[in-house]
């Protein structure tokens, strides 16, 4: 089945503009004031510490912060020219068309009662209202596309039965099924070993390309992100402190938070170092990245 994107309202395809979020109990937000936007097609990586407030920023955009108690403002909140609706005290957050979500793990997003195949169908099914037997051969060719050839297997395993990267290789699949105009993954390689990682990101940034579905990678392998997205958005206490193309992005980056991402890279320059790079030789106070 081909699939075909719709036409995008101009401008670009995420508009965020002066967006906080404060949860409730809490004196800071763990977004403030954050202005960032995502053309059709682009990949931008949000990277940061944990606690630096990427995955808040990201469930903003995607829609899913329902608590009412907690304080959601912005000047602008739009996707495709829409505004992301709220959904505040929902029993469950209310999907926004034209964006999948990925969370880091795998083994608890997906439903661990279905099978892979009954999870798979079903989007195929409620996307683009096919037959029980044609999204059937649209699950298995989904499968096929992730790297998944053993699909007859596949189909019938729960979650739980089959291996890490196979589970994430299922959720990357049931994510692009829908042919999303924007697919959030919210760190997509941190449950992976580093081999895993990288041909997950490999493997979802050519799916991307392919079907011109945005990516908003929510990370904090800065390494991994340079490599694998158009730009880089760096995060440090719930603002953004820095930013640029990320081919360039190791030689353009100014704010010391950055540069110290950047210098805790292991290299092989480091090898007979006494002591590595730390966030602290760059910013005085600054607790070290927690992972």
């Amino acid at each position: 089945m081909a699939i075909t994107q719709m036409p995008s309202a101009s401008g670009p395809l995420v508009d965020v503009q002066n967006l906080s979020i404060r949860y409730p109990g809490t004196t800071t937000p763990a977004v403030d004031t954050v202005s960032l936007t995502v053309a059709p097609g682009e990949t931008v990586a949000v990277v940061g510490e944990s606690g630096s407030g990427k995955s808040t920023l990201a469930w903003g955009i995607a829609g899913l912060i329902t608590n009412p108690a907690t304080s959601v403002q912005a000047t602008a909140l739009r996707f495709d020219g829409h505004p992301v609706e709220r959904g505040a005290g929902a029993v469950l957050p209310a999907h926004v068309p034209g964006i999948s979500m990925m969370f880091q793990d795998a083994s608890t997003s997906l439903d661990a009662l279905w099978t892979v195949g009954d999870q798979l169908v079903a989007v195929l099914r409620d996307t683009f209202k096919l037959s029980k037997r044609a999204a059937l051969v649209e699950a298995r060719d989904w499968l096929h596309r992730v790297g998944l050839t053993d699909d007859d297997r596949v189909l019938r395993a729960r979650p739980y039965e089959l291996s890490g990267g196979m589970r994430q290789r299922v959720m990357l699949a049931i994510a692009l099924a829908s042919a999303p105009r924007l697919l959030i993954a919210d760190e997509p390689t941190s449950a992976l070993d580093a081999s895993l990682s990288r041909l997950s990101m490999e493997l979802m940034t050519e799916l991307g390309r392919e079907l011109g579905t945005a990516l908003l990678i929510v990370s904090h392998d800065i390494a991994m992100c340079t490599e694998f997205s158009d730009r880089i958005v760096v995060m440090y206490k719930g603002r953004i402190v820095d930013g640029g193309q990320s081919r360039t992005f190791a030689q353009t980056a100014v704010h010391p938070y950055a540069r110290g991402l950047l210098a805790c890279i292991p290299t092989f320059e480091h090898l007979d170092d006494e002591r590595l790079p730390t966030l602290e030789d760059f910013l005085p106070g600054t607790r070290e990245v927690a992972a």
